[in-house]
Formats: C-alpha cells, structure tokens, sequence
C-alpha cells in the first residue's frame, strides 16, 4: 500500500516529496449515470486527488431518513474514482457552507434548538448519527483497506470562539470522526481566519469576491501578487503557527459562483496567473474549489441553495452550481482547464524536485495589487537549482510593458526579455534533465515524453547548458495549453484545439467540428503528414442533422421574453449543447413547465447540455429584463434601452460528437 505523510513543507508518497494538484467535485450536484465520464475528465486535466463535500441536507432532508442512493451514492462515487485511478478527499462537514441551504444543514436540525457548531451534545449525538451512516458507507473506500480516500477534512471556514466552541470544538469532531472509525492519512481544516484543532491547515484564494456586499468596483484583488507562506496561510487572525505546516491550498478559486448582486466573470487567464502565483509563494499541493460545476437538487421542502430568506448575505441560482468551473455545470470544458493542464503536467514530472524548494520573494517585488507598473516575481530555489517565477498580471487592471529586463536567480542571469502586459510565467535554472545541466532558458517546462523534455515559449527560448544538452521540444504557449500527454504502447504528447480525453479503452476527442490534431512522436499505423517536430491527423465527425426551432411565444416585455424551443432532427452524437446569447437578468428553462436549469447574466452565452433530459424535443426559455437601477454588479455594463436590458441575439444548439482517435 502507498504510504502517505508529511513535514512542515510538502506531502510525501513512499516518503518522496509530493506536489499533487486536487478539484473538488460535487457528487451529488451531479447525474450519477455521467460520473465516470467527468472523473475521466478530470484524470486527463491532471487531476490527482478528487475533493467532495457530503451535504448534509442532500442526504437528509427529513430527520432519520438518510439516504444514499442514486445521485447520493457517495460509495458508488468513490468505487469510480479508484476505477479511474484518481484518489479521495472527503469534506463531511458537518458544516460544509458550498454556497448551501445553511451551508449544508438540513432544516429540521436548526429546528431542534441546539447550539450548533459547537460541543452542545445535542448536536453531537446528531452529527454521530449521520457521520456513523456516512462511514457504513465509505467504509471499504478508506485507504487503509484499499480504497482511494487519502484525507478528510473537519468542518469549514469554522470561526466561533467561547466555551465549548474553538480549537476544543474541532478536536471534539476529529475525535468523534476517529470513535466512528474514519481513517486516513491527511485531516486537514479550512485555515483562514479558522479554527484548526491539531489538523493541517489548508488555504485559498479567489480572483473576485462575489459574496461581497458592494455592487461597484472592488479594489485590486491580492491573489495576483507573490507572498509569504506566513500571510497566505493566515488571513486576519493567527490561530497556529505556519512553520510547522506545508503550504497546502483547497480552496484556490476554479471559477466563481456568481451571486445575484455581484457577478464578476472569471477569465482563464485570472485562473492560470493566481496558481502560479501560489506555486511561486511556496504552495505545495494545487486544490481547486470547484473544479467540476454541478447543479443543486431540490429537497423534499425547499430548493437547496444559499439564499437571503434563511439568513445567508447573497441570493444564488436555485440550481446552477455552474461556478465558471474549469469543468462547467454540464461537462463542457472551459480554457481555465488548459491553464491548470499546464501546470498539472509539470508537477506531475517535476513537482517532486519542486516541493522541496523554498520560496524567496525579492524585496522589491510588489505586495500591492494595486502597482501596475513594478514587475512581480519570486524565486523557489533549494540554495542552487530552481524556478524564477514572473508575473505581470493582475485582474481589471493594466499592466506597464517591461522591455529587455535582466531578471537573476541564485547565481543566474537570464537573458533580456521582454515581459508583455498580462504575461505570467516561470522560468528554469540549474535544472537537471537526465544528468544534462540547463543554466538557464527563456521557456518553461510542460513534461517529459519518452527520452524528450517539452518546454514551451512565445519568444527565443535561448537554452544555455552546462556541458551536453538533453533532447527538447518547444513548443508555443497555446499548443502547451492544448496538449495532454497520453498512454497506449508508449507516450504521445497530443496537441489539439478539441478537449482529449484518454479512458482505459482509448483516447477520444469531445467535438463539436472536424478533429485535426498533432502528435509528438509519430502515431505508428496511422496516415499523417509531417507539421515541424510533430505530426499532424484529421478525423471527420458524423454530419449533424440536428436543428434548433426558436419559437417567440409572446411580445417583448418590460419584464421578460419566451421562446418555444423545438430540437428537430436525428441526434447520434453523445451531446447536444444549447446555447443562448442574451444580456439582461436572469434566464431559465422549463421542460413540461418544470424548471430544469437556471442562469444569472454575467456577460458571456449560457450553455445547457441537454442529454441528462434524454434530449428533450420541446423547451420552454424564459429571459428576465435587468432594470438599469438595479444593485447588481457585472464587469462590463449592459445594453440598456429605455431604462431595461434585455437582448436575446441568438439561440442555437450543436450536437458534440465523442470520436476516438486513438486505440
């Protein structure tokens, strides 16, 4: 069995240094029939370690009724991810917030009077109740007895200080957790402004503040400059003591779950520049809350989502948990999947080498977010080898142009480069590649494939070696975005614009046009033709006879639109995407005057998978007008006439093929 542990700087694996990347996906706010196919998603955008709350409420809705079945199977869920070959972390609360109905209480506990959240002993014999059905059911899923959960995580963002509350509380959990019988090798706690017991702290960090209760512009957000791990583990009040704990993240922002007053949209690139900010920091494991987006199940009561009327500060979608995912609320993948790809190829080959090295960050680089014009680096070095970490991003603001700067490293000084404004990267020296030496480069690593190292750069990438040079390929950044390395007889570095996603019976393309794609090396048996160092493929797709009827079912509105929506024609492929262009409030869909999935605007088309419906012939799209005096914040303004926004530019669907393209 692997062994797994750690010391105040990184996990270990079989007492190695250990870097792994974790996504947190829900299963419950998921179709079970689809788990295997996004957990394969996930494996193949480089996720090691799958995070999960248990939502109380999703499992108990009325007291003593506790159900696991379907959609709630979390052992079902866990059987898929050990068949996949991804590991385990479990976050069963009791409290778990997730943007939840009273962060995942079930309504007729706050019914009980209990002092909840704290050792009330009322509370207790309720959390053992469900915590000793939970562990009926993950029992054999323990690493201990071959199954792929590796750590739990006690309670969430948990601040209550007093008697019977604090440190005392969460020891009390982890206690009660231990008497049930869960096992595992990392307990960990939310460490910001927490309580943490003697469990490891784990961070976070998001590009925007949607929960925030302005509807204005927000100053420069502090995720895009380097800091100290003392500070980025410890926001606000310090409740331990970071020397002894490794830099661990949970919670770094996949997207944003838009609230109904602020709803900021998350770029790709405010993804990829806040990781390697974190990576730069000293952060030794990449955990990404969401990774996966789902959609909220309705209770027996009530909708389940976070919402004023019971006492929460913001109003959410009653069903989308879309979160701007690198995985969206229906599978589709988004670009912020390509950034993180990156970074989970290089830890995955060199995050061993990583994970020991300490982070320096210079005097002079800038700890205002603010500051434009001063260019952000950081250093993780082991006293000779390491990284030069560069970033001149930082979210709705523009950066200054940094021409021909001179940056050092150690003893190193890199070339003169220019850095551009909204560039973020990092940068090799004294690495050792297979007993060759690189001083330096102006290119940075992606993996190795076979007995070739794969770096990546937009400039010169100006290798300088001490002694021979290993073999390397360079490629630019946006094919490194759109590559994945997959297993068949050998290694093969896939470069393609179509999400690849390699399973144990193929590597297949999610397409929604002809498939061209590159391969480094060579297919074998396979008709190419050469493309540089790679070798580029075609693959046709099914023609699509699928069509898209817009029916207006009534005149404009002050207030809304609807539209009959009729899907026509034979659909063979595995998906039908919808999508709807629209600026204003809010949309919905209905489906025999159900309403089956939900969107608040923030500046970008809705897209709604519709297979989980069985691909439904007949739609009901509803679009809400945003009253241009209205509290709600979007970062860019919307087309308003007469006083309301509401604009529908088009409605259309497209059938997603899978093909496989490799045996």
């Amino acid at each position: 069995m692997t062994q797994y542990s750690w010391t105040s700087q990184y996990l270990t694996r079989d007492g190695r240094p250990w870097l792994p990347v974790m996504g947190e996906f829900h299963f419950s706010r998921y179709p079970c029939r689809y788990w295997k196919e996004e957990l394969e998603k996930m494996k193949s955008g480089g996720v090691q370690i799958v995070s999960t709350y248990i939502f109380w409420n999703h499992h108990e809705d009325e007291r003593g009724e506790i159900r696991w079945d379907g959609d709630r199977d979390i052992h079902g869920f866990l059987r898929l991810c050990r068949e996949v070959g991804l590991l385990a972390f479990l976050r069963p609360g009791p409290w778990c917030h997730g943007e939840a109905r009273h962060g995942g209480f079930p309504d007729w506990l706050l019914e009980t009077g209990y002092d909840l959240r704290s050792n009330d002993p009322g509370y207790l014999a309720a959390v053992r109740a469900f915590w000793s059905s939970l562990f009926s059911q993950v029992e054999t899923d323990l690493l201990k007895n071959g199954g792929p959960v590796i750590g739990i995580q006690i309670e969430n963002e948990y601040g209550r200080g007093g008697e019977g509350r604090g440190d005392g509380h969460i020891r009390t959990l982890t206690r009660l957790a231990r008497e049930i019988g869960f096992d595992a090798p990392y307990w960990t706690a939310t460490g910001w402004s927490s309580y943490i017991g003697d469990l490891l702290p784990v961070s976070g960090a998001y590009v925007e503040e949607p929960w925030h209760s302005s509807v204005g512009e927000l100053p420069a957000n502090d995720s895009f400059v380097f800091s100290d791990k003392a500070h980025l583990l410890n926001i606000g009040t310090y409740r331990f003591d970071p020397a002894r704990f490794p830099f661990l993240t949970a919670e770094l922002g996949g997207g944003l779950q838009v609230t109904y007053n602020r709803r900021p949209r998350v770029s790709a690139s405010d993804t990829g520049a806040a990781s390697l900010i974190r990576l730069g920091s000293g952060a030794n494991m990449l955990g990404y809350y969401v990774y996966h987006g789902g959609t909220n199940p309705v209770g027996g009561r009530t909708t389940l989502q976070e919402s004023r009327s019971v006492g929460n500060s913001c109003d959410l979608p009653a069903l989308s948990y879309d979160f701007q995912a690198p995985l969206r609320e229906f599978g589709s993948v988004a670009q912020s999947f390509r950034e993180i790809r990156m970074l989970a190829m290089f830890l995955r080959d060199f995050g061993e080498t990583l994970a020991p090295m300490d982070a320096v960050i210079p005097a002079d680089s800038p700890r205002d977010p603010e500051d434009t014009q001063t260019l952000r680096t950081a250093v993780r070095t082991d006293g000779s080898a390491g990284f030069l970490f560069i970033n001149n991003y930082q979210r709705r603001r523009t950066m200054a142009r940094h021409e021909d700067v001179c940056l050092t490293a150690g003893d190193v000084v890199f070339p003169p480069l220019t850095v551009e404004p909204g560039e973020y990267l990092f940068l090799p020296f004294h690495m050792h590649l297979d007993g060759a030496e690189l001083v330096s480069a102006l290119a940075t690593p992606l993996c190795r494939v076979r007995d070739t190292f794969v770096f990546y750069a937009d400039r010169e990438p100006q290798y300088r070696w001490n002694g021979p040079a290993a073999k390397v390929l360079t490629l630019s950044r946006q094919d490194a975005k759109n590559a994945v390395r997959v297993e068949r007889d050998g290694e093969y570095l896939i470069v393609c614009e179509q999400p690849v996603i390699e399973t144990d019976d193929g590597v297949y393309c999610l397409a929604r046009q002809d498939i061209e794609f590159r391969s480094f090396p060579a297919l074998p048996d396979a008709d190419g033709e050469p493309a540089g160092t790679l070798t580029r493929y075609t693959r046709p797709i099914p023609a699509s006879d699928v069509r898209l009827k817009v029916t207006a079912r009534m005149r404009m509105s002050d207030l809304y639109r609807e539209y009959e929506l009729t899907l026509e024609g034979e659909i063979t492929g595995d998906d039908v995407f919808l999508t709807v262009d629209y600026a204003g409030d809010q949309a919905e869909l209905l489906l025999d005057e159900r309403k089956i999935a939900d969107d608040y605007y923030r500046g970008e088309p809705w897209e709604v998978g519709l297979k989980r419906w069985s691909f439904p012939r007949k739609l009901l799209l509803r679009v809400f007008a945003l009253g241009q005096n209205a509290p709600v914040f979007t970062d860019e303004p919307l087309p308003y006439e007469n006083g309301r926004a509401l604009t529908v530019r088009s409605v259309t669907a497209r059938e997603e093929f899978r093909v496989r393209i490799l045996p």
